[in-house]
């Protein structure tokens, strides 16, 4: 098998095991209120608690390579962050994966952990969901931006098929040249804390004379992301359009 068929293996085997974890299914789907069909399309898994079983089907130098296991056949993903994303690229060619840990903030905090893991790949190169945007985005002759995983697939939950995500990394030039290939106009939904604030202003400064249309949407006071906007049941694709107020950055 070359890597790509490894890596689709890893995927599936990943996605399979999902149905071995009630915490994960509960997680997504009570607290995430995740579709089976969105789980589904997305291959969304749980990382097999026994590591090492993975070497019977994906080479043991892949997986090293990737820094999803370690040299002793253990892995971080099978203690911490065992909710995966898979992660593709535009032509839905898997190259890696991404998991979440579920504990809280303060679990996270006394083990000195982040909230994900990635397996090892170019960030500034991939855009979370392209794969399945990217003829949404044709159509729609617009790009929604927002910045994790959860974000990207409430916005597909609720309509807003043209959506990718950066999750967990700045907007970069790779970004930016990906999704001039499909449209000509970028909207950007970033976190309403001062990093959003910040990346927001840092994307306007860089990109706004660069020849694509750039838009700014602010996320409404009382919510922190497009996750949480669209996790409260009073809203949906008809209240986004008129909540979400386009912004000027520079005077932001």
């Amino acid at each position: 098998m070359n890597q790509s068929e490894e890596l689709n293996k890893l995927v599936d085997i990943c996605h399979s095991n999902l149905k071995n974890s009630k915490k994960c299914l509960q997680y997504l789907v009570k607290e995430r209120l995740l579709t089976k069909d969105s789980i589904v399309t997305n291959k969304i898994g749980f990382f097999p608690q026994n590591p090492g079983i993975l070497t019977k089907y994906v080479s043991e130098d892949l997986l090293n390579k990737l820094n999803i296991l370690n040299y002793s056949k253990g892995s971080d993903f099978s203690n911490y962050f065992f909710l995966i994303f898979p992660i593709y690229s535009e032509y839905d060619e898997p190259i890696g994966i991404s998991g979440r840990t579920l504990l809280d903030d303060g679990g996270r905090n006394i083990l000195g952990i982040p909230k994900y893991k990635n397996s090892s790949y170019k960030k500034a190169n991939i855009l979370y969901g392209l794969n399945f945007s990217k003829q949404h985005i044709l159509k729609a002759d617009n790009a929604y931006v927002v910045e994790g995983y959860f974000d990207q697939l409430s916005m597909e939950k609720n309509g807003f098929l043209n959506s990718v995500a950066i999750c967990g990394t700045a907007f970069s030039q790779g970004h930016f040249l990906k999704l001039a290939r499909y449209t000509d106009r970028i909207t950007f939904i970033l976190d309403s804390d001062d990093a959003g604030t910040k990346s927001v202003q840092r994307i306007y400064s860089k990109y706004i004379n660069r020849g694509i249309k750039l838009r700014f949407l602010k996320v409404p006071d009382s919510y922190k992301d497009v996750d949480e906007y669209f996790s409260d049941p009073k809203n949906n694709k008809d209240t986004f359009i008129k909540d979400f107020k386009q912004i000027i950055p520079e005077t932001w």
